[in-house]
């Protein structure tokens, strides 16, 4: 599947509001484990949920990088974009 940005980031909000153990609304800024209360096994589940929806891998390494949706967002992005999967 050929994915662009904005498909991207929908899919992304969608997969962390199913995650997500607090009220708050999610969005691009929000913080993972302060805002969203996602815990490390959370975050494991969000991750497998990703990879899953977007046919990738996102290396250990690079969460290290990660504390928002939009780092997420750049990650997922980046590596479609490496794989030819990115369009615009």
């Amino acid at each position: 599947m050929t994915w662009n940005r904005e498909t991207v980031h929908e899919e992304l909000l969608k997969v962390f509001r199913q995650h997500k153990q607090t009220e708050i609304e999610v969005s691009e800024t929000s913080h993972i484990v302060a805002d969203l209360g996602i815990d490390s096994l959370g975050v494991m589940e969000v991750l497998a949920d990703l990879e899953d929806t977007f046919k990738l891998t996102i290396p250990d390494e690079a969460l290290r990088e990660i504390n928002t949706i939009g780092d997420v967002a750049t990650a997922v992005l980046t590596r479609l974009e490496g794989d030819g999967r990115l369009q615009g």
